[in-house]
């Protein structure tokens, strides 16, 4: 039932029957409580009958609770009557839900009802309630506030037995509080889409049945905590999709049981001093963490050892860090299916995710070129879905980077773009793991590129001198991993050789001496280590043909050991096709 502005509550009664002619709509009114004024005895007689009295004007921008001051009389209601009739001064009609049931009115005075057992459900919707809401460690009915416009709200350790509802609502708090629900219980919904909160949110330790609904919101508390979910239990999800936070959000060890939502969400004014838009360190969520829709903050997102049992996904947003912090930091995440950093993902500084877990795919497929470094130090991730090389930022740190798979797959010259990007020096494992990646596949030419990639770069930083010979070394042979080759060129210099001995005709040492001389034998006695065939013993070349006989032997000295060490490393990793 609804009763009207202006309509007696006798003849309203008496007119639509629910009240029978032996029934009073007076209920006895306490003497501690002061005589009530038209509008408070129309609340007290509907009460026992569950009865919405509305307040309202019928003029939608007179109604507004911003409004309030040009209200009169006939919608004010003072707080003790309020509190007085939800802990039962007024006994219900038997065989009706008795409640308080308002709309449109202001409250005056603060409405206590703290250490109370309130069994009817306290309705205020579209009421201004000047003063502050205390029900501390009470256990109540459904809470139903929406639209109304209220001071502060202190619920520490207080149980619901139903639902807490904000949505629309204004919520006028102070710098220290505004939404206190502390180790508060709610058996069902927290459902504030669409608060406007001036001043703190504390929900520490709260443990909420289903949803914590905050999509739409608008939270203010810049420069320090706007909402502080620290160790909260939230039985469904976490919704916060499309809110504008001005202040820092903290997930300390909160549990959500379903999904986390903040599409489209924004944090700003988050202060020098924190730097941290979201901090959820050993944050759990058993379902997907959706941060995508153009989510923006200006301050880092903090996920250290937080757990997630779906996807983490990043599509199309925007995070900026403050002063030199990380703009993502997820050291030792836990991600079980897909982490994306994808559609156009851009952060205005790092991307850290030291030991990160992912058992999906990695994507970065459409990832800003100008974001900030991704560090991947020790991570593992199951595939990495990148596109390409051209999707990966400008510096990477892949020491310790394990995976099973690069999708799509590429040859191993195509993927040494990736390996030069490496930030702070030369790092060995990258370079050995992408080479084990490709001959687990069978792919050994490819794993050879990547470890003649390896060896050029650990010798970049060298001395000149060592750089010199680095390149010779890998010219020539491949760094001893192109083996073939050291025989290809050692076939060309005996060749070439023979032909030059063959036309600059070494000298005889003794005439007495009946050795035919044989330029191909004398070239094999200079070129080819440990083999003799008695040439050079008497043979001796002079000029210009004697330096190139003393610096053949050295250099078939150097093609020797380069194939020797070649077929080793060949025999030693069980793939002779490594000699090809």
């Amino acid at each position: 039932m609804t009763i009207e502005p202006g309509a007696s509550t006798a003849s309203t009664a008496a007119s639509s029957g629910p009240y029978a002619e032996n029934e009073s709509a007076d209920g006895e009114i306490p003497g501690w409580l002061p005589q009530l004024t038209r509008a408070e005895r129309r609340l007290w007689e509907a009460f026992p009958y569950g009865a919405t009295v509305e307040y309202l004007s019928g003029n939608p921008e007179l109604d507004d609770p911003a409004q309030s001051d040009e209200w009169g009389d006939d919608r004010t209601i003072r707080a003790a009557v309020i509190a007085a009739l939800a802990l039962g001064a007024c006994k219900p009609v038997p065989g009706r839900t008795a409640g308080v049931r308002i709309v449109g009115a202001r409250v005056v005075g603060q409405i206590d009802l703290r250490h109370g057992q309130i069994d009817v459900p306290l309705t205020l919707r579209h009421c201004r309630i000047e003063d502050t809401l205390r029900f501390d460690e009470a256990v109540t009915k459904s809470i139903d506030l929406t639209g109304s416009h209220t001071g502060r709200i202190m619920a520490e350790g207080a149980h619901v037995r139903g639902s807490l509802k904000l949505n629309d609502a204004r919520i006028f708090g102070d710098p220290d509080f505004a939404l206190h629900l502390d180790e508060i219980t709610i058996d069902t919904d927290l459902a504030a889409r669409a608060l406007h909160c001036d001043g703190p949110i504390c929900l520490i330790g709260a443990r909420v049945g289903a949803v914590v609904d905050l999509i739409r919101g608008k939270l203010h508390h810049p420069g320090a905590v706007a909402v502080n979910l620290g160790g909260a239990m939230i039985g469904r999800s976490l919704l916060v999709g499309y809110a504008r936070v001005s202040g820092q959000m903290r997930l300390l060890g909160a549990c959500v049981s379903g999904m986390v939502l903040f599409s489209g969400a924004q944090f700003t004014d988050i202060g020098d001093t924190w730097g941290v838009a979201i901090e959820g360190e050993n944050f759990t969520a058993a379902g997907d963490g959706l941060f995508d829709k153009g989510f923006r903050t200006e301050g880092q997102v903090s996920f250290i050892g937080a757990s997630f049992g779906g996807v983490l996904s990043f599509r199309d947003a925007h995070l900026a860090s403050i002063r030199d912090n990380p703009a993502l930091y997820c050291g030792g995440i836990q991600v079980a299916r897909g982490f994306y950093l994808t559609h156009g993902f851009h952060a205005k500084g790092e991307v850290r995710l030291i030991g990160a877990r992912v058992g999906g795919h990695l994507d970065l497929v459409g990832m800003a070129k100008d974001s900030g470094p991704l560090t991947l130090y020790h991570a593992n991730v199951a595939t990495i879905n990148d596109g390409g090389p051209e999707n990966w930022p400008d510096e990477v740190l892949l020491d310790g980077l394990t995976y099973s798979a690069f999708d799509p797959y590429l040859p191993g010259k195509d993927r040494l773009a990736l390996l030069r990007r490496q930030r702070a020096g030369y790092r060995a494992q990258p370079y050995e793991f992408m080479a084990a990646y490709y001959r687990a596949l069978g792919h050994e030419e490819d794993a050879r590129t990547i470890l003649i990639e390896k060896e050029r770069v650990r010798r970049i930083d060298g001395r000149r001198w060592d750089r010199f010979v680095g390149v010779m070394f890998g010219t020539l042979v491949g760094y001893g991993y192109r083996p073939m080759r050291a025989v290809f060129f050692s076939i060309l210099i005996q060749l070439a050789a023979v032909g030059f001995f063959a036309v600059n005709r070494p000298t005889q040492i003794r005439a007495d001496d009946h050795v035919v001389y044989y330029p191909a034998l004398y070239a094999a006695d200079l070129f080819v280590p440990i083999v003799h065939f008695g040439q050079a013993d008497s043979f001796q070349s002079h000029g210009f043909a004697a330096v190139v006989a003393f610096v053949l032997p050295y250099l078939g000295w150097a093609f020797g050991i380069a194939i020797v060490a070649g077929a080793s490393r060949a025999l030693a990793r069980g793939g002779s096709g490594m000699l090809g």
